[in-house]
């Protein structure tokens, strides 16, 4: 088997990212755990973190692999989706031959090698999707790096999710707000309830303010299971003291602990909580006697970098990728944007799949923008831009269509005349990364 027949073997599974119709009851945790004992259970070979959310996951844990790394750990982050290549997904830091740790993502022979161990067992069993697959493969290449520690992000929810067979010293929970309503529930109580479902007996949680019926459910999973929890804003404090175009400087407080002028390179004030969040989570590795010094939680949050979240892609003019997708992200972003930027003219580009509240999204989006560009990436799950044009007839005056991410890319371009201009790229990972790709044949304006 070659790279090309595994990476065609991993997209014969089912795969919700690139599915209209996702049933959720076709998620079993069972099949995985079948997948995993026949493999010698792969996940019980490293330490466990899990992080779970609407959004911020992804950035908390990048921010706790970095500080990971920077200790000297040999450490593993499983994340999703990817934006242009999935072997994003899959990354270790390693000790190179110099005893320096470095990080690089898994390798294409490295790959084809765990389908061909994984192949004879998944084919025999039912059911099995991509995420489910992928996640094993995952979980084998953490145990064959002989990794101290896995960093995971759930993928959808969180109590079905294939990442959810782990036990993890810490569970951290990031913003939760409503999203994939017609698969989750349509109320935060709901959905926070399937992303509880990843608290384990007896371990510690923490999460960041969350809304009220958020907390009510995250608290009540966490007397279930004789769960330790702990909140970012009450058990661990943080103060913003500065924000620009090269990221964030804040304090943290905490029992016993206290850093001044920390520095995040991402920008937008919103990443705060979540290095906050990775700060929480490491400190409760103490209940497991592992001490993580400050300066390589200093180092850590510095060297942190998460591709497009708020990234500032290139300057004069500026231009900003963000995978905001639902409204609550949406607001976020909006806040994060005015406080940075004064425009002279702002670009908005933007595509969204079709289960998503694109009135919610817009009200804070299309609001001061000289011209929103629509598009549509080529997810199967992507809603056509007729379709999305007719959800915002308020903004006709001001909307340009176009059926690919690199035509908006080029017209977005085209339509810029200032250094201090904003072309903002968001409604969809799957926009940003196609956007990333048209970066490759398009070049940039500079004035």
């Amino acid at each position: 088997m070659n790279y090309q027949q595994a990476v065609e073997y991993l997209n014969s599974f089912i795969n919700y990212e690139r599915e209209v119709n996702c049933d959720y009851s076709d998620m079993k945790l069972d099949r995985v755990k079948q997948l995993l004992a026949q493999l010698n259970n792969p996940q019980d070979k490293f330490k466990s973190i899990h992080i779970v959310g609407t959004k911020g996951k992804g950035s908390t844990c990048a921010f706790i692999f970095s500080i990971l790394k920077e200790a000297g750990y040999t450490a593993g982050l499983y994340t999703s989706p990817h934006l242009i290549d999935f072997k994003e997904r899959i990354k270790i830091s390693y000790h190179d031959v110099m005893e320096e740790t470095r990080e690089r993502l898994i390798e294409q022979d490295e790959v084809t090698a765990l389908v061909e161990e994984i192949k004879p067992y998944a084919d025999a069993i039912s059911g099995l999707t991509f995420f489910e697959i992928y996640t094993v493969l995952a979980f084998m290449f953490f145990a064959q790096q002989k990794i101290e520690f896995a960093v995971l992000e759930t993928g959808l929810g969180g109590r079905l999710d294939a990442t959810n067979v782990v036990k993890p010293l810490v569970c951290g929970f990031a913003s939760i707000s409503l999203e994939h309503t017609q698969i989750l529930g349509n109320s935060i109580e709901k959905i926070t309830r399937e992303k509880a479902g990843i608290i384990k007996k007896d371990t510690l949680v923490v999460s960041v303010t969350q809304l009220p019926q958020a907390w009510a459910e995250i608290e009540s999973a966490c007397k279930d299971n004789n769960a330790k929890l702990y909140q970012i804003g009450k058990d661990f404090l943080y103060d913003v003291v500065g924000n620009n175009l090269d990221g964030s400087i804040f304090d943290f407080n905490g029992k016993d602990i206290d850093y001044y002028g920390l520095h995040i390179s991402m920008a937008g004030q919103f990443q705060v909580v979540n290095a906050a969040l990775a700060i929480g989570v490491i400190h409760l590795l103490r209940f497991y006697e592992i001490v993580i010094s400050s300066i390589a939680i200093r180092r850590g949050l510095q060297a942190t970098h998460w591709p497009g979240r708020m990234q500032i892609v290139h300057k004069n003019p500026f231009l900003v990728f963000d995978g905001a997708q639902n409204p609550a992200s949406a607001q976020v972003l909006r806040a994060a944007v005015n406080m940075i930027f004064i425009p002279k003219k702002s670009i908005l580009v933007f595509g969204v799949c079709k289960d998503k509240d694109v009135r919610g999204m817009i009200q804070y989006l299309g609001r001061q923008q000289n011209m929103i560009i629509l598009t549509q990436s080529q997810n199967p799950r992507a809603m056509d831009v007729d379709e999305l044009a007719n959800l915002l007839p308020q903004f006709k005056r001001i909307i340009r269509k176009t059926h690919t991410v690199q035509e908006a890319m080029k017209l977005a371009f085209e339509n810029s005349s200032s250094k201090d201009d904003l072309i903002l790229v968001t409604g969809s990972l799957y926009v940003v990364g196609e956007a990333f790709t048209a970066l490759k044949t398009i070049k940039c304006p500079r004035y």
